[in-house]
């Protein structure tokens, strides 16, 4: 039986008191973000309420609100729940991925060593069926994207969720293909915007046209994609970090998955509290 099988989910008390052994046996100051990750999502608890093949527990909303009050209540590395790969990409994967993608991508988020941006928007507008950038192939071979996107966070992002058009008329349904888009690639140009926003540029950039790095869904189908990440977008939790806890990005460009626990702690208590505005006396 695997240590995610033992847990006691249908029982809150006795859950709660597990959880609490398992915390003290695992958080450590000297371990690395990576390997705080990696326990938390062997065990299941990075995202409780995910299937267990997905790297759940198959869990309700209850037993995640414990396991962060638990978290919180010692002050630990928060799991790698903020961005969009939980909140979007994941349910977008779970009902749209193929196999390979699943197990690939889903645990890797579980365990925080991919961080993930949308590459929906363009300049042009936000409206999926107005989307210009294009994806074209010669017979069954790599897709060339050439695209222009407005999104956030692709700095630090390893992989991007892709919508281009592969087909159809301007402003149609029809044609749009959704496809994860590996970020290192040397045709990909990530700038940083005044609005503190990201415009990530591809000309040339490669999709695999076989594996997990591809089309997710259907070719010429990513309009039904699309419509299941934007009714994500609209009711997400993302970013909700309870008091207590302290976030650090995820993924390995970010560059924190091998600092220690305690180092990440350190400097976030070290650093200064942001600015507040104040207010004039009328």
């Amino acid at each position: 039986m695997s240590e995610r099988d033992a847990w006691p989910i249908t029982d809150r008390d006795a859950f709660q008191a597990m959880v609490r052994k398992w915390i003290t046996a695992n958080w450590s100051v000297s371990i690395t973000v990576r390997q705080w990750w990696d326990r938390l999502g062997g065990a299941g608890l990075t995202v409780p309420t995910w299937p267990t093949p997905l790297g759940g527990l198959g869990a309700t909303t209850t037993i995640q609100g414990v396991i962060e009050q638990e978290l919180g209540r010692i002050g630990t590395i928060a799991p790698p729940l903020s961005g969009v790969g939980v909140h979007l990409v994941g349910p977008v994967l779970r009902q749209f991925g193929t196999d390979d993608q699943r197990e690939r991508f889903t645990h890797a988020i579980v365990r925080g060593t991919s961080n993930w941006c949308l590459l929906f928007d363009e300049p042009d507008g936000a409206d999926p069926t107005s989307i210009t950038s294009t994806a074209t192939r010669e017979g069954s071979g790599p897709w060339s994207v050439d695209a222009v996107k407005l999104t956030s966070g692709a700095e630090a992002a390893d992989l991007g969720l892709l919508l281009v058009r592969t087909g159809g008329d301007a402003g149609s349904r029809e044609g749009l293909t959704c496809a994860v888009l590996d970020l290192d690639q040397p045709t990909v140009n990530v700038q940083t915007l005044s609005t503190g926003g990201s415009l990530v540029v591809c000309r040339g950039a490669s999709i695999g046209a076989d594996g997990a790095v591809g089309v997710v869904g259907a070719v010429g189908e990513g309009f039904a994609v699309a419509q299941t990440v934007l009714a994500h977008r609209q009711t997400t939790l993302a970013g909700r970090i309870r008091r207590g806890l302290v976030e650090v990005v995820a993924g390995e460009r970010a560059g924190n998955l091998d600092r220690t626990t305690g180092d990440v702690l350190t400097r976030t208590k070290a650093a200064p509290p942001p600015p507040t505005e104040r207010r004039r006396r009328p």
